[in-house]
């Protein structure tokens, strides 16, 4: 079984570049890959040109991760303590960790949690402080696995707002099947299925292939087998439909045209 296949993608310095796919789609093996956890069995991959393989250690210099499930923090310690640990394993001296940690913890909204105890910290917070973690050696390259999964809407904000402010002088790439999220937040997509990239391109160039969409109010007997997929949710005997508007058009005259999303392609 290929977890993926062909694929063939390049991330670009100072903007932020999304793989989106269903889960299961090979998202995370990319980033795994990229980020040295794991060896791919055929191909290259390469950052700022060094091969992932051959020159895993200096790679691994330059990135800084975030997992799906980042367990990487130690919950006894402050939120402070746990960035200065792994500002050491950079062979960073204490009072260096100490300054680069605060900076941290100030840019990522938990200043005021520094001392607390990091199993005090809410999802969103421990999500935070594993981006701070993550930039504790100034990385070139960020990786940013499903960055707002399982968090609440407000600490969702949090971590977008933060994001774009990181793409100013770094190169990020994150995985998402999010795709409102993508939309707000990414200079180019790649969109990932069954191991391949099927479509590129940016938010508003993927709309466009997308086409004319609309939706509409129908009653249910009149939705077979093929116009299911398009179904939204059901009401009172209804269902509320959006798709293609040649076939939404042939259910009913009364559909409204609205602009297409990232979701619709």
């Amino acid at each position: 079984m290929e977890a993926l296949k062909g694929v063939n993608f390049k991330a670009e310095r100072n903007k932020i570049t999304a793989l989106v796919g269903p889960n299961g789609a090979g998202k995370t093996t990319l980033i795994k890959i990229i980020s040295t956890l794991i060896l791919p069995t055929s191909g290259t991959a390469y950052v700022d040109g060094l091969d992932v393989v051959s020159r895993a250690k200096e790679v691994r210099q330059r990135i800084g991760l975030v997992t799906v499930s980042d367990r990487l923090l130690y919950y006894r310690l402050t939120g402070l303590d746990n960035l200065v640990f792994y500002g050491a394993l950079y062979n960073m001296g204490i009072r260096e960790a100490k300054e680069r940690a605060r900076e941290l913890l100030e840019i990522v909204g938990l200043g005021e949690w520094a001392d607390q105890p990091v199993m005090h910290y809410s999802t969103g917070m421990l999500r935070r402080l594993a981006i701070a973690r993550a930039l504790i050696h100034d990385p070139d390259v960020v990786l940013l696995d499903e960055p707002t999964l399982g968090i609440d809407t407000t600490s969702s904000r949090r971590v977008r707002q933060l994001i774009r402010r990181l793409a100013a002088n770094r190169t990020i790439v994150l995985t998402s099947h999010l795709m409102k999220e993508i939309e707000e937040l990414a200079d180019s997509i790649f969109l990932i299925k069954s191991g391949q990239i099927i479509m590129s391109g940016s938010p508003g160039e993927i709309r466009s292939r997308a086409g004319h969409f609309a939706e509409a109010l129908v009653p249910t007997e009149i939705i077979n087998d093929e116009m299911e997929k398009y179904v939204i949710r059901y009401e009172n005997g209804k269902a509320f439909i959006r798709g293609p508007e040649e076939k939404v058009s042939k259910l009913t005259d009364k559909c409204t045209v609205v602009d297409p999303t990232l979701e619709d392609a």
